[in-house]
């Protein structure tokens, strides 16, 4: 797609529409289209609220993106603004991190950009009483993308007993990876008799820059909180939903220092456990009644997720698809198998006994040819991470060692990490292959999800060493 000319000014206004929102940038659409029969049944006054929140939410980053200090906003203020001043601010060290630049005059461009609204009139819906239905099951939305943790939470919902809702959103910026879902979908669909709603989110094209053909990790920092907490009400309203379980897993509240002082959130700030409360208490408000946004994944680390999914959901597990499908190598397969997310799954599967070969991958990645994919594995800096952690990665490393897992990076392994690995290995297994503290489970959940965890975790921490 060629790039559009970058703008000196923002305007920026929303229009509910017949299939969802179209959100105007200088009098621009990008339409938000909901699938039929969920729209039509969100109330008109809940849809005019949605609607202000979107066009802030979704050019929140638009202005420190482009370099305009000013927006003027056609729409009323949000009752959201706050909520996603805080989310953007904390998620600037994560993005001047991956954006090679400095995360105080991030904060400072952030800070320094004046917003004006139509009205200053917050509106919020009535409240109203969540009503349990006899004839319906619990139901829990899950903003799904094929990923172990939206699969796992798929999983565990049923066990538990749920009604799982997967909704998977369309962004334009990831067309690689929405072209290799659209085959996924219908077989799982057919094979677990679920229906997987499609939301398509056209605003999505700004993340990265990619309307304008810029390169960034703005525009990424807020996407949990949408799909969380304001994306998902419709449903939520028109299936009578309880839940939405994102998949934030534990290693989403490693905090690391930058070179500059900054605390940086690694995973964005978005996915921090401390933010799902407040997530919780956004849709809420938005909605009028109770629903929970919680993560059933926060107790465990990577590890232990693809441990769990693939010993006692494979077929579920089969539908795996983890990779950044960022460059042209992921055209024509959905692990393009050259990203260091690529490469730290594969080394999950081999570190637990999956074979990679079952969800995709096609090369032995801890070969010689593909050495440089684990790169800033043995380069680690801690000032300057990549996806995922060393501990992690180098437990992963030292299990697929001993299952007689073969190749040049796991030659290197052995002479470069693993003997810090092994001296830490107890350590290491009780954490990554543990169950972790989580805070935010409630008490109807916490116990059954425990047991299921134990169960499975047991044998991966007594494997032999």
């Amino acid at each position: 797609m060629a790039a559009h000319p970058i703008p000196t000014s923002l305007t920026i206004d929303a229009r509910i529409t017949d299939e969802g929102i179209d959100i105007l940038v200088n009098e621009e659409a990008f339409p938000i289209r909901y699938p039929p029969g969920i729209w039509e049944q969100y109330p008109q006054d809940r849809k005019e609220i949605l609607r202000d929140n979107l066009a802030y939410s979704t050019t929140l980053f638009l202005p420190q993106m482009l370099g305009v200090r000013t927006v003027q906003m056609r729409t009323n203020r949000p009752a959201a603004e706050t909520f996603l001043f805080k989310n953007g601010i904390y998620d600037m060290p994560s993005s001047a991190q991956s954006d090679e630049a400095s995360s105080l005059a991030y904060i400072k461009d952030f800070f320094n950009t004046n917003w004006s609204f139509a009205n200053n009139k917050i509106a919020t819906p009535a409240s109203v009483d969540f009503i349990k239905r006899k004839d319906t099951p619990v139901r829990a939305i899950i903003p799904f993308s094929f990923g172990k943790e939206s699969l796992l939470s798929f999983a565990l919902s049923r066990e538990l007993g749920m009604e799982p809702i997967p909704v998977l959103f369309i962004e334009p910026s990831h067309m690689f990876e929405y072209e290799h879902k659209k085959g996924l979908i219908e077989k799982f669909q057919k094979e677990f008799g679920t229906t997987i709603h499609v939301v398509e989110f056209g605003p999505g094209i700004f993340r990265y820059g990619t309307y304008w053909g810029l390169k960034t990790e703005l525009g990424w920092g807020l996407h949990t909180t949408e799909y969380a907490a304001l994306l998902t009400l419709p449903f939520a309203y028109a299936l009578n939903a309880q839940y939405t379980f994102p998949g934030n897993e534990q290693s989403c509240n490693d905090i690391f220092i930058d070179r500059e002082g900054v605390r940086t959130y690694k995973a964005g700030y978005d996915q921090h456990s401390n933010w799902l409360s407040q997530q919780t208490l956004l849709a809420t408000l938005l909605l009028g009644r109770k629903i929970e946004v919680i993560s059933l994944m926060e107790p465990l680390y990577e590890l232990a997720i693809t441990a769990i999914l693939h010993h006692r959901y494979p077929r579920i597990g089969t539908y795996q698809m983890s990779c950044m499908a960022d460059s042209s190598a992921a055209e024509h397969s959905r692990w393009c198998q050259k990203c260091t997310k690529c490469g730290y799954i594969y080394a999950l599967c081999a570190g637990c006994g999956v074979d990679a070969k079952q969800i995709g991958f096609s090369k032995n990645l801890f070969a010689e040819q593909h050495a440089d994919i684990y790169k800033t594995f043995f380069e680690y800096d801690p000032q300057n991470p990549v996806y995922g952690s060393q501990e992690e990665l180098g437990l992963a490393f030292l299990l697929a060692k001993r299952m007689n897992q073969k190749g040049a990076s796991i030659e290197r392994f052995v002479r470069e990490v693993q003997p810090k690995i092994e001296k830490e290995e107890k350590r290491l297994r009780r954490q990554y292959l543990g169950v972790n503290a989580s805070p935010n489970l409630p008490e109807e959940i916490l116990p059954r999800l425990q047991s299921i965890f134990s169960e499975e975790l047991e044998d991966f921490q007594a494997l032999d060493a």
